[in-house]
């Protein structure tokens, strides 16, 4: 009887240590994966929904040094926290955060994220494919256009964008129109 008792107790203890090792290593998984995909929303959103009165302020500013430095100070606020430092630098030096916002505002027009939906590739990486409805609207109107963008973002360990690629053709040139 003791040594049924004893299998039966070893067993459980098995099945109970396998069950836990599962779920912890289940639960960090969907934590990263959901951190991630907080990172990547948060960029894309901050991207494609505007452009805000901060920055339209920034845009009116005549005087070219402080329109830098201003919008040197809003990247920052924006999209620092969310890319490497060396990604940041080199997405920042050319103005790549603000494109869609800025030709927005120089055509008068309103974006506006809708909805994104996030697809983890098949590799050992973090990273995420990305398609989103973004709404472009000009001010004053009803009317409004929806486009689809689609891209891929690289992550890194510590949940920071390392490469981010778009595919936007249709909203740059619907917004120039």
């Amino acid at each position: 009887m003791k040594k049924r008792t004893y299998k039966f107790f070893a067993a459980a203890l098995f099945t109970s240590l396998f069950l836990m090792v599962v779920g912890c290593t289940e639960n960090t998984e969907t934590k990263t994966k959901d951190e991630n995909i907080q990172t990547i929303k948060a960029v894309l959103h901050n991207m494609f929904t505007g452009p805000e009165d901060e920055l339209k302020q920034i845009w009116k500013t005549n005087e070219a040094e402080e329109e830098l430095k201003a919008l040197s100070k809003y990247s920052e606020e924006q999209f620092k926290d969310y890319f490497t430092e060396d990604m940041y630098m080199e997405y920042s030096l050319a103005s790549n955060e603000i494109v869609f916002l800025k030709t927005a505002y120089r055509n008068n027009y309103n974006l506006k994220v809708i909805k994104i939906k996030f697809e983890k590739t098949n590799s050992d990486e973090d990273i995420y494919n990305f398609s989103m409805e973004v709404q472009l609207q000009k001010v004053g109107k009803e009317l409004s256009e929806i486009q689809i963008v689609n891209g891929q973002a690289n992550l890194s360990k510590e949940h920071k964008i390392e490469e981010i690629l778009i595919r936007n053709e249709g909203v740059l040139k619907s917004l120039k129109n």
